[in-house]
């Protein structure tokens, strides 16, 4: 999702440096089964020393140290989101459409509010009633907007709808292939608007950049939105080239850990995948790592672009795979061979299956264990599927807000019937699970959808079970979790005090989004603290 869902926040406060904190009187989840609760804790030079009772956890700090009483309340360790997408939308007129689906008349109602002879472009989110609909096309666009840039964007941010004069200010020749893309074709072969997959994302690295001062205040929001709910490590694939990115985060002074994940587009498929001359851990720059290099297998059950091995039920549709075999064994070979770790978008389960083939074609799974090969959504891993993916080690990233599908759409009907997006079965078959927004950033409102999933009720997380895959099975994914994801002394000193105890079961679900952090700690630094706390 964009980072124009965000509300607008402050900037960001001054920190607070001690070589010494110490926390007491708290209610303590520490992630660890060897000691799950905890009363107090204390921090040294940005590790964690001590976990434990209060008397205990005094007695290994000085007496210069800050003491904070946490008068009960709930710490756990510090929120990592592991599928994060920032970059700045094109400045525009959104059109306010439903969400997730509008109607024809209501988009045309939208479309025809806009003046024909205003300035900029129109832009939009539609849903796959719309996407699906053979009678939208560039064609119908036109004759609504004749003279100004029409671009209507899948919610998925799977497609564009774009009208003629769109398609001419972004230079878009649909005669020339990009890989991992395609374009639509009407009745009479010619193109119809809807660009696919790839090259809907060449599209958006190929756009005039946004000014630093535009994307730097972005930044900035986004990190200190994201430290008031408790998150510390945010897992960035970005819309801009790697190397930008994290100069841009730099300058910004954004305090959260940075996990900058490569995302390439190119042009074809002999381009050289890095380009960078990034390093894993900047020298300048102790809290940014960039590794793990992202393809999109295919596209989302929601638009149809995934290909099935059932054909989708209300229009016959099978979608199609962005790379063929050979494509996907050549990608993973490349990866592999530059010691990075391999993310990959997986929609449906024609595309788990040409995924895990592949891999068996390069090694046999057990050897894949240790490259912890991420299925980002994974929600094509069907019951029959999952021993098999649990053999290979894969790591499954899911995003609680895709189960938030009301449960009257299409989707939803689609998923409980296929027994696609699996949640609990995932732990159930042995697979790691971590979770990340890919949307709403809001942890707490993501907590709610895991364990209130109303697409996949049967699939529900307990409350510890998604809070668990959302600090330490995030960092499993990411290879951290030897030294994040848990307060267990020698553990980075990266927690969250918050406003309410998130795993009291007489906290309705629905007032888990209302969670915020009022003391969010990393490496030992207050990054935010609540004036009030």
């Amino acid at each position: 999702m964009r980072l124009a869902l965000l509300l607008g926040c402050l900037l960001l406060a001054p920190p607070m440096h001690a070589a010494e904190i110490l926390l007491v009187n708290g209610r303590l989840w520490t992630g660890d089964e060897r000691q799950p609760q905890a009363s107090a804790i204390a921090v040294r030079d940005g590790r964690i020393v001590a976990v434990g009772d209060d008397a205990v956890v005094a007695a290994t700090v000085s007496e210069t140290a800050v003491r904070i009483d946490l008068g009960g309340r709930r710490v756990v360790p510090g929120i990592n989101d592991a599928h994060v997408h920032l970059g700045t939308s094109p400045p525009s007129t959104q059109l306010d459409l439903p969400f997730p689906e509008s109607t024809s008349d209501q988009l045309v109602a939208a479309l025809q509010a806009q003046p024909a002879d205003g300035e900029g472009w129109i832009t939009g989110d539609i849903g796959g009633a719309i996407w699906t609909d053979p009678g939208w096309h560039q064609a119908r666009l036109d004759a609504l907007h004749p003279t100004r840039p029409v671009q209507l964007q899948m919610f998925t941010g799977h497609g564009l709808l774009l009208n003629s004069v769109a398609q001419r200010e972004l230079g878009l020749d649909p005669a020339i292939a990009v890989p991992g893309g395609w374009y639509g074709k009407g009745a009479d072969g010619a193109f119809d608007g809807r660009v696919y997959e790839y090259a809907h994302w060449r599209i958006l690295a190929q756009l005039p950049p946004h000014p630093d001062a535009e994307e730097l205040q972005s930044i900035q929001r986004y990190s200190q939105a994201t430290l008031k709910w408790g998150t510390t490590t945010l897992q960035v694939m970005p819309w801009m080239p790697p190397e930008r990115f994290v100069g841009l985060w730099i300058d910004a002074g954004a305090r959260s850990r940075l996990r900058l994940i490569r995302f390439p587009t190119p042009a074809s498929h002999d381009e050289p995948v890095v380009t960078d001359t990034l390093v894993k851990h900047p020298a300048d720059a102790p809290r940014i790592t960039v590794s793990g290099t992202k393809w999109i297998i295919d596209g989302t059950p929601v638009d149809q672009a995934a290909p099935l091995r059932a054909p989708y039920p209300d229009t016959g549709g099978n979608g199609r795979l962005n790379f063929d075999q050979a494509q996907i064994e050549a990608l993973l070979r490349e990866i592999l061979a530059r010691g990075d770790q391999v993310l990959l978008h997986v929609g449906g389960d024609v595309a788990a299956i040409a995924i895990m083939d592949a891999m068996e074609a390069i090694a046999p799974p057990a050897q894949w264990r240790e490259h912890r090969l991420r299925f980002e959504h994974g929600d094509g891993l069907t019951p029959d599927l999952l021993a098999r993916a649990a053999s290979f080690g894969i790591v499954v990233v899911q995003n609680p807000s895709h189960f938030a599908v009301p449960e009257a759409h299409p989707f939803s009907a689609l998923v409980r019937a296929r027994g696609f997006s699996p949640l609990s079965g995932l732990l159930d078959a042995g697979l790691p699970l971590a979770l990340g927004s890919d949307g709403p950033p809001n942890p707490w409102l993501n907590l709610m959808f895991a364990t209130t999933p109303s697409t996949r009720p049967d699939q529900a997380l307990t409350r510890e079970q998604a809070l668990r895959a959302y600090t330490r099975g995030s960092a499993y994914a990411e290879s951290t979790e030897h030294e994040k994801g848990k307060l267990v002394a020698g553990y980075l000193a990266d927690f969250a005090v918050l406003s309410q105890d998130v795993l009291d079961p007489e906290l309705p679900a629905q007032a888990l989004p209302g969670t915020r952090s009022l003391l969010t700690v990393i490496d030992g630094e207050i990054a935010w603290r609540d004036p009030e706390f």
